[in-house]
């Protein structure tokens, strides 16, 4: 006897899905900078001390969260001003007052 085929019913392929992979972008990303709460609290401190009238303090802590570390060093641009005219008063005290002792 003749072998008969039958046609099997055919099946839908599914598609296979492909795996995406996202692709790393190559735009310079800003680093988040590091926390530093000495600074934040120190910053805060010498905001605080030397008042904040005209601003609120939210205000002030934000721009002390952000640039706590730019802040300091204009602080301690002034404070190293400051001492060295301090210390040149003395200085001038200093000899002003052998002067006086020589004088006598």
């Amino acid at each position: 006897m003749p072998q008969i085929k039958k046609t099997k019913p055919k099946t839908a392929r599914q598609a296979v899905k492909k795996k995406i992979t996202k692709k790393v972008s190559t735009a310079l990303v800003r680093a988040k900078p590091t926390k530093n709460p000495a600074a934040y609290f120190q910053c805060m401190s010498a905001c605080c001390q030397k008042g904040i009238k005209p601003k609120k303090i939210t205000q002030v802590a934000h721009e002390c969260k952000t640039n706590a570390l730019a802040l300091n060093a204009k602080m301690s641009q002034a404070r190293a001003k400051a001492a060295r005219k301090i210390k040149d008063g003395y200085e001038q005290l200093g000899k002003g007052l052998s002067e006086f002792i020589r004088s006598k």
